[in-house]
């Protein structure tokens, strides 16, 4: 299976980190991987995502959120109904390290889809995941980034 893994040292508190991850509302604003992601922060939610890899069209993928621990995790995963065509999932952990934020972020591509693609793409797809990360890093770290109140339900 086709894997990046790569981490990130960022200037703010992990609750800014974590605010500007799960404020999917405002993907479109500064996320160049994902631009819009649809679905609440929770446990077993479903989401529906757009992923615009660095070297395609933008495609829609449905999944659910695996695993939410506030300030420290998000884990999403994505595939299709179609068992063995494609699996994506996103791990983003939150750490310290060295008295700063660090933010942990592991793609794995599963399924013959996405062996084809992540093989043939691996390089560009990485790209696109470290811009990403540095995506976070600058809207964390923008002291003029301010977060919106979330709904109460």
């Amino acid at each position: 299976m086709p894997q990046f893994e790569s981490h990130i040292d960022i200037e703010a508190s992990p609750a800014r980190v974590w605010d500007v991850l799960t404020d999917f509302g405002r993907y479109a604003e500064w996320n160049p991987l994902f631009p819009s992601v649809e679905g609440s922060i929770a446990n077993g939610s479903r989401v529906r995502l757009a992923l615009k890899p660095p070297f395609g069209k933008r495609i829609v993928l449905r999944g659910r959120i695996v695993r939410v621990e506030a300030e420290r995790e998000l884990i999403l995963r994505c595939g299709t109904l179609v068992p063995g065509l494609y699996q994506i999932e996103s791990s983003f952990r939150i750490g310290s390290a060295d008295g700063k934020v660090r933010l942990h972020h592991h793609e794995t591509y599963g399924g013959g889809l996405m062996a084809i693609v992540a093989g043939g793409q691996g390089a560009r797809m990485r790209e696109g995941c470290f811009a990403l990360n540095l995506a976070i890093k600058r809207r964390a770290e923008d002291q003029d980034w301010k977060v919106r109140p979330r709904a109460r339900g």
